[in-house]
């Protein structure tokens, strides 16, 4: 298969629209009001078409009865449904006029999107769109004629920008540079059906005012591009610095529930508000800490009434995380509970999102993540509010980065599966259902994107069909898409047995010095897995099932990813496109993994029964030396190009001092396991790499 060497030349032909002979032409034209076109501007400004044209018009409709001098899709924008945010589209007298109808702002742009996705358009990734040469709605194309509305009012992404990923530089770092890419972010959102965004704030312009008005004339900015399109925007703030385990913006520093702790509340909260029309303030609590609960309580309403002081209207959520520590249990107004749920004693008006992490769902088993066995209480919570008519919203994760997915790397479309059983199980048990969806998102590359971008649409839709909605994802590819679809859905679902179901989550996970450490000292996040050392201490029988549960279970997923991605190979899909090239790798990726990881395991059980271990040392090595190759030409592909920003070492204002994607660069868990291996069986005595800061 043709690869790297066309790439370019496919980026090149997908930027410009061409007629058959040779010459350009505008593909599109949108014929709008004046009260529309700002909202459109950006819309159409950021298509991979720079013919395109935007232009106003007194009546949009009765443009189209003035024949084009050219062919090209015509599309008149009308805001004229009274629905929220819904649209329906029309077919015009011309075979290529069109017209979307639509409320304002968010549903003609949605209206507008489905359009363009009917003639084979795809808004992937944020900064790079599936765009075909010309725009042809094909004439029996469905949905015409027909309203179509959102199943949930808020459907949205959190951009963890408290972790070095592409966000963190376009929403944290000024810059024009990166205010652009931030723009392509939310125009992104937006052409998926979001109407909903917020990142994360962090600590570094408490103290240094330079940085701080650099940073609101950025923030300034963003809100403002965001809400012309109609995007209601918010910020996540700590609560306590106590349990700011990372570099995240906080409001108390001192001891809690004190009238000066309150005082500290009211001082620091205008730097944040002032000038800057949040629609949502995002309150979390840190992870692995607890406070007392009258100390917490009291300081989530001091909170509270001090944003409805500076910033009156302005909506407040706060995180029910994870953790069942012994210490994060508490004991309060006649109920054991974890920490996190108190806030379900604060003001009623804070609507509390429910947070579950990594790829487990409210559900399936969690496989010990952050000690759960289930995320039982997180779930019975969620559906006893939706039964009693209250307010929450349901806040999943997307990817989790440190050390367990794409920082591994791994490329795991089981988050798709995950996120929309979740969506279907949650409709099945509480009427009238879920309203609001916000998705912890952690990083694009490796084809994290699609996980976003399938769950947007999965709650624009309200239905938790994986399937159907990766159906709709590659249908532009034709008969090879359609069963790249059905093949990314199989594997999905090979996934979560193999991963969640059967418990090897943690096995194609990796492991830093401080996961380890934490383990130590009962400070649980991702699920554990024994040592090499402890393999290699297995009594015979431990050996055996071993062997039988858990090296044979990833023996299968390595099998079954590889036969996914002969299938993908063989489908005919089209050479050097960037999409289907991602998608290589990443299989490709997580076959290695699971070889490498098989491999070292049996190398520690060989030993620990009076071998060497050696062969299936090699073993190890020769499957890390492939990934290392599979990542070099990955890297060199990545959507966003700034690998120094996303891919190496870096001097940024979170507590990593590199871009998420640089221990995937240097496959550093993977080269950690190889050192203690070799420790293990005594052919070397080197330090493992720590892979942290």
């Amino acid at each position: 298969m043709i690869r790297r060497e066309v790439l370019l030349a496919v980026l090149a032909l997908a930027m410009t629209a061409c007629s058959s002979d040779g010459s350009t032409r505008p593909p599109l034209e949108v014929i709008t009001t004046a009260e529309l076109e700002p909202r459109l501007h950006d819309f159409v400004a950021l298509l991979p078409y720079p013919d395109a044209i935007l232009r106003v018009a007194a009546d949009p409709v009765a443009e189209l009865s003035v024949a084009a001098p050219d062919q090209r899709l015509r599309v008149a924008v009308v805001a004229d449904e009274a629905c929220k945010e819904c649209y329906r589209l029309e077919r015009g007298a011309g075979a290529d006029d069109f017209v979307v109808h639509g409320d304002q702002p968010l549903g003609v742009q949605y209206g507008l999107a489905q359009l363009l996705e009917l003639a084979g358009v795809r808004f992937y990734h944020p900064y790079l769109t599936h765009a075909p040469k010309t725009l042809v709605v094909p004439a029996d194309a469905p949905g015409f004629a027909t309203r179509v509305e959102p199943a949930l009012r808020l459907r949205g992404l959190h951009l963890h920008t408290i972790h070095p990923i592409e966000a963190y530089w376009a929403f944290w770092e000024p810059s024009a540079q990166h205010r652009d890419d931030a723009r392509r972010i939310l125009d992104w959102l937006v052409k998926n059906r979001g109407n909903y965004v917020q990142w994360v704030a962090l600590d570094d312009i408490q103290d240094d005012a330079a940085r701080a008005s650099a940073w609101h004339e950025h923030t300034r900015a963003l809100i403002d591009v965001a809400h012309q399109r109609g995007l209601g925007v918010g910020l996540g703030i700590q609560l306590f610095g106590l349990s700011n385990v990372q570099r995240g913006w906080d409001l108390i520093d001192k001891p809690l529930a004190t009238a000066s702790a309150h005082d500290q509340i009211e001082a620091r909260l205008p730097q944040i508000l002032d000038g800057l029309p949040w629609d949502r303030i995002n309150l979390s609590f840190g992870e692995f800490f607890s406070a007392p609960p009258d100390d917490f309580i009291s300081s989530v309403d001091a909170a509270y009434d001090s944003l409805q002081a500076h910033a009156p209207g302005t909506e407040m959520a706060a995180t029910i995380h994870v953790g069942n520590q012994a210490d994060q249990r508490v004991d309060y107004m006649g109920e054991n509970l974890q920490y996190y749920f108190l806030v379900k004693f604060a003001n009623a008006a804070i609507v509390p999102w429910v947070h579950t992490v990594m790829y487990f769902d409210l559900f399936d088993d969690a496989a010990g993540a952050y000690g759960h066995v289930q995320f039982d209480e997180h779930r019975a919570f969620l559906l006893a509010r939706l039964a009693a008519g209250q307010r929450v919203a349901y806040f999943p994760e997307s990817a989790y980065w440190v050390a367990f997915d794409v920082s591994v790397p791994q490329y795991l479309p089981v988050y798709m599966v995950t996120r929309a059983r979740d969506l279907a199980q949650i409709a099945a048990q509480a009427a009238p259902g879920l309203g609001e969806h916000v998705l912890f998102s952690s990083g694009w590359e490796w084809g994290y994107w699609q996980n976003d971008y399938a769950t947007l649409r999965m709650t624009y839709a309200g239905g938790g069909d994986a399937a159907g909605t990766l159906a709709t994802m590659w249908a532009p590819y034709g008969e090879p898409g359609a069963r790249l679809a059905t093949a990314l859905a199989a594997q999905a679902d090979q996934q979560r047995q193999r991963l969640i179901v059967e418990h090897l989550a943690p096995y194609l996970a990796g492991r830093d010095v401080y996961i380890d450490t934490g383990f130590e000292l009962g400070v649980i996040a991702q699920p554990d897995r024994p040592s090499f050392a402890a393999a290699a201490a297995f009594t015979p029988d431990q050996r055996t099932g071993f062997e039988t549960d858990v090296l044979a279970g990833i023996d299968a997923l390595a099998a079954a990813t590889q036969a996914t991605l002969d299938s993908v190979q063989s489908f005919g899909l089209p050479d050097g496109d960037p999409f289907v090239i991602e998608i290589e790798d990443g299989l490709e990726i997580d076959v290695a993994r699971a070889h490498a990881i098989a491999a070292c395991y049996r190398a520690a059980l060989a030993f620990g029964a009076g071998g060497t271990g050696a062969s299936e040392l090699a073993a190890a090595e020769a499957a890390v030396a492939a990934a290392h190759a599979i990542v070099l030409r990955r890297h060199a592909a990545l959507h966003d190009q700034k690998h120094a920003e996303i891919a190496e070492a870096n001097v940024n204002s979170t507590i990593y001092a590199f871009g998420y994607l640089q221990k995937a660069d240097e496959l550093c868990y993977w080269e950690r396991e190889l050192v203690q291996l070799r420790n293990l069986l005594g052919t070397s005595d080197a330090t493992p790499p720590a892979c942290v800061m």
